[in-house]
């Protein structure tokens, strides 16, 4: 017996870099068979195509095949990776140029280019979670969707029956930065964390003989030592987004050393200064659509038409390896330690014990064990309050189209200053996702 595997929204650019990683462990998670599905069709064709072509030359003993009907994609599946985007990067982009011209930060998860981007996510995860659970109940369904905060709040209040880890990679990306500065193998370290979504800190850094790594880290940042992570790369490149990003860790680490912040943090502890440091006419979605939206797509063409993938370049990446490693370790029962979302239910001893919080798990074949925190300060769990309580509101508002439910979550995220702007955006972003907001939205 194999296990089928299934990619919800293989259209996306980063499709490549989970198939890489599960033909590298293909034996060891027992793939015998793998579909992707995504709506749309000339999508899905060019992603699927190349997977075939790439498959055959590496394992043709792996059934390959590609669909857009979501039942057909799930049927008899055992391990679902789910990673939608509605309304792709051309939504995103709106987005982004929406809240730049009112101000404010519009970050694809963060502040309110997040906020529409849930709004827009979690009608479509649930009804996917939904059809799973009518056509293959069994299955374990890891989610890479965002804005993953909103949505794991969302599944696990709506669907708590289905089994359903929803993760992100941005942990174990930084992860691997703290580990590269102290000359580790990331796996060799044990990292201490709490936190939401995009909203985290690490507390303690341990290496195997238990000695704690941050106290050296933070001694380095303020007195001036550590000033940047490495530069990160995309496609051979430099990237600049990332590049910055990665360094406001340590502006933010400087400003409040307690613990290490996550990177997204820089967008509230900073929000003036992210508006001054990144292009309001060019942004980040931008950046995306006129570069790997284009090269990925081009090179699906031209390994189609070569009939051959031998030579590309598009397979690799921590992207794949996470969700795919996560489900190897529910395969092997590893109980290996992710950070997941997952209900607080105590792992967070002072913070709300029914909201989705993000903390270190142990991952095996009966599910996740969360790693208990303890008490965390009062600065840390004021912030993640205000947090939750937007989010929370957020969802709220998606599930019943509530516009005053809506409003009263904008005003609680931290980058809205005001009532006034946060009634304008909101009032713009009605009308700009008429196709993709719960209709209940507009029957006033």
């Amino acid at each position: 017996m194999g296990n089928k595997f299934v990619i919800i929204g293989a259209g996306s650019t980063h499709t490549p870099g989970i198939i890489g990683s599960l033909v590298e462990k293909a034996d060891e998670i027992q793939l015998t068979e793998l579909c992707l599905h995504d709506i749309d069709y000339e999508r899905v064709y060019h992603m699927g195509e190349f997977s075939k072509i790439y498959m055959s030359e590496r394992r043709n003993d792996i059934k390959t095949s590609w669909t857009t009907d979501l039942k057909e994609a799930l049927s008899e599946a055992d391990y679902v990776f789910i990673q939608i985007r509605p309304g792709r990067n051309e939504q995103r982009a709106i987005d982004e140029h929406t809240c730049y011209k009112h101000g404010l930060i519009g970050q694809e998860t963060c502040g309110l280019g997040g906020f529409a981007f849930a709004l827009r996510t979690i009608p479509a995860i649930l009804e996917i979670v939904k059809t799973a659970l009518e056509v293959c109940p069994q299955a374990w369904l890891l989610n890479y969707s965002n804005p993953e905060a909103m949505v794991s709040e969302a599944v696990y209040r709506t669907y708590p029956q289905a089994k359903m880890l929803c993760i992100c990679d941005m942990p174990i990306s930084q992860q691997e930065q703290v580990a590269e500065y102290f000359g580790y193998d990331e796996k060799d370290l044990t990292f201490k964390y709490f936190g939401l979504n995009h909203f985290g800190w690490f507390t303690n850094v341990y290496n195997k003989e238990g000695k704690d790594l941050l106290p050296q880290l933070r001694e380095d940042v303020v007195s001036g030592k550590m000033t940047g992570f490495n530069a990160v790369q995309d496609e051979g490149k430099l990237d600049d987004y990332w590049f910055k990003t990665f360094n406001n860790v340590i502006k933010g680490f400087k400003a409040y050393p307690d613990f290490l912040p996550l990177c997204y943090l820089q967008y509230y502890y900073f929000h003036d200064e992210m508006l001054e440091q990144f292009d309001h006419e060019f942004t980040r979605a931008d950046s995306v659509l006129a570069g790997r939206e284009i090269t990925v797509y081009q090179e699906c063409r031209r390994v189609i038409e070569n009939k051959s993938a031998k030579d590309s370049y598009l397979v690799a990446g921590v992207h794949g390896n996470y969700i795919v490693n996560l489900a190897s370790s529910i395969i092997n029962d590893k109980k290996e330690r992710f950070i997941v979302n997952v209900m607080n239910n105590g792992a967070i001893g002072n913070f709300n014990h029914d909201a989705v919080v993000e903390v270190p798990c142990y991952v095996g074949a009966a599910g996740i064990e969360p790693v208990a925190v303890g008490y965390i300060p009062q600065f840390h769990k004021s912030l993640m309050e205000a947090q939750k309580g937007y989010e929370k509101l957020a969802v709220e508002a998606c599930l019943e189209g509530s516009q005053e439910k809506a409003l009263q979550a904008i005003l609680l995220n931290k980058t809205v200053p005001s009532y006034r702007k946060g009634k304008e955006i909101l009032d713009e972003f009605l009308e700009l996702n008429k196709d993709y907001w719960n209709p209940k939205f507009y029957n006033k």
